[in-house]
């Protein structure tokens, strides 16, 4: 989750820039948003396969959250900078598994949702090695992998659309629909709404923590069987 300007030079290091003044600050309180609703969807969960889907999902989340904002709200050097990228895009893949892992697990069950499960961490694990081996590469790569990624419940649809009511359909779409819509200003650099303080990148984290809500709220009421 990073701009050009952070963009690794051909020895491996990247370049000090100036940051927009924005940048990283949406993720910062949304990381600690996501420690107390996590906390608190793990606590609520009355059994154990319950509450290790809601675990998995909320640790997934606060790792996305919380490595982003340490990685955009510290001024790294270069060395550091190049490993904190490295994890920040791999965060992503984490989260889409994490994400996948109580919908499958617990609204679908064995069969589509053991299949789904594994697919969304074959998934995630293709992204963590381009992200850590292939950190330098386009925009546009990063952001084709982590869509075709988020959106590997494809196959699935049938079952999904028994096994869940109209609001969770809506409240999973529509999440997945945000972390596109993030993509693709993340890929294509627009809009840049105030250059230095809130630009695409801002956009993007901003179409992030929406998605991420709507994905909660659609997990929780699965974990608790509403």
């Amino acid at each position: 989750m990073n701009d050009d300007l952070h963009a690794p030079l051909a020895n491996g290091f990247e370049p000090h820039s100036e940051k927009p003044k924005l940048r990283g600050v949406l993720h910062q309180w949304a990381a600690l948003v996501a420690f107390v609703a996590g906390v608190a969807l793990v606590c609520i969960t009355a059994e154990i396969r319950r509450s290790v889907a809601a675990a998995v999902y909320s640790l997934s989340l606060l790792t996305l959250f919380t490595v982003s904002a340490t990685y955009h709200r510290i001024n790294w050097g270069p060395k550091a900078r190049l490993r904190m990228r490295r994890l920040d895009h791999a965060a992503i893949f984490v989260l889409i598994a994490g994400t996948y892992t109580p919908i499958a697990l617990i609204a679908l069950g064995p069969g589509d949702g053991t299949r789904l499960c594994t697919l969304a961490w074959a998934c995630a694990a293709v992204g963590i090695v381009k992200s850590i081996f292939w950190s330098g590469s386009p925009k546009w790569v990063t952001a084709a992998v982590a869509v075709v990624a988020g959106w590997c419940i494809v196959p699935f649809l049938s079952a999904v659309g028994r096994a869940l009511d109209l609001t969770q359909l809506f409240l999973i779409f529509g999440g997945g629909a945000f972390y596109t819509l993030g993509a693709l200003a993340y890929a294509s650099k627009r809009p840049n709404p105030v250059v230095g303080v809130f630009g695409y990148h801002e956009v993007f984290h901003a179409c992030t923590v929406v998605a991420a809500a709507m994905h909660f709220t659609a997990v929780a009421t699965i974990v608790r069987g509403a």
